[in-house]
């Protein structure tokens, strides 16, 4: 290391050393630089002020909830992440095509954000396609799915599938991508890859699992599903149900696990919870004809 005459001259002990005593600031300087500091404080303010302002303007749309505020409350505050990757598990081997309904579900709520127009893309493996059946047009308009924001694409390898999946995100041009996963496939790796590439997309990422051992993934929010029967309508007691699920959010970020009993209407494009079979409520307080509301109101007998 080089050093300069002065610092030579300091460790050498001569008298000519050059080193400039500590002095400490006059109360006039500590007032300047106050103020200087306050108006540096001021100016960043107004920035990171000005910044949010334009986010805000910019991103109009409402947050990505469910609708349900017993199911919303256990999100984080701002709901479900928007440009971000999701995943739904089967809670047993044969329920992928209700994790599948379910996560259809979900992204109908992201497609109906107001001023959103980009279509969906459903991602399938032929393997899955031949075990658990191809998506039928008619059943997703019924779910609520225009034909005209719909788009699907089927691949035979789930390397390709999850390319597929990435370039569609990172291009921008859907709202929402829906694919197969392999666990084998869908690590830790490839589910941070399609995290980024929603992010850089401000597109959403559903993956659903064709078996529940799924290994860990970079998913904001994890759900599980089974299906549950349908309770048929009150005019028509042979005719099915609204679409029905057992849910479970096992991991959010920023928000707490729970589960539920859910019903999908497809018209309002929102979720519902389940009334209780033969009398007895499985979510308080939502069977109004159960034993609960008959305590409420006095029973009538005639004769």
């Amino acid at each position: 290391m080089r050093t300069g005459p002065a610092h030579q001259a300091a460790r050498s002990g001569g008298a000519g050393a050059a080193v400039t005593p500590f002095r400490p600031a006059t109360p006039e300087e500590c007032g300047d630089s106050a103020r200087l500091l306050a108006t540096l404080r001021g100016h960043i303010a107004r920035l990171e002020q000005g910044h949010s302002q334009f986010e805000r303007q910019k991103s109009r749309a409402a947050p990505w909830l469910t609708g349900l505020p017993e199911l919303d409350r256990h999100l984080p505050a701002q709901g479900l992440r928007r440009a971000g990757l999701h995943d739904v598990s089967p809670r047993a081997y044969g329920d992928q095509p209700a994790a599948m309904g379910f996560a259809l579900a979900l992204a109908l709520r992201r497609l109906n954000d107001m001023g959103e127009r980009r279509p969906l893309l459903w991602c399938r493996l032929a393997a899955h396609e031949r075990e658990h059946g191809r998506l039928y047009g008619h059943g997703l308009e019924r779910l609520g799915l225009p034909r005209h924001r719909f788009v699907t694409i089927t691949l035979r390898k789930p390397a390709s599938l999850l390319w597929t999946m990435e370039e569609a995100l990172k291009s921008g041009a859907v709202a929402a991508v829906l694919g197969d996963a392999e666990a084998a496939h869908a690590d830790l790796t490839a589910t941070r890859r399609l995290s980024l590439a929603a992010a850089a997309g401000k597109c959403a990422a559903i993956l659903t699992f064709a078996r529940p051992d799924c290994a860990a993934t970079a998913s904001h929010t994890r759900w599980t599903a089974a299906a549950v029967p349908s309770l048929s309508p009150a005019h028509d007691a042979g005719a099915p149900g609204a679409p029905c699920w057992s849910v479970e959010l096992t991991r959010a970020r920023g928000g707490r696990p729970g589960a539920w009993t859910l019903e999908w209407h497809h018209a309002q494009s929102r979720f519902s919870l389940v009334p209780g079979f033969s009398r007895r409520a499985i979510h308080p307080g939502t069977d109004q004809d159960g034993p609960e509301a008959a305590r409420q109101e006095p029973a009538l007998r005639a004769g």
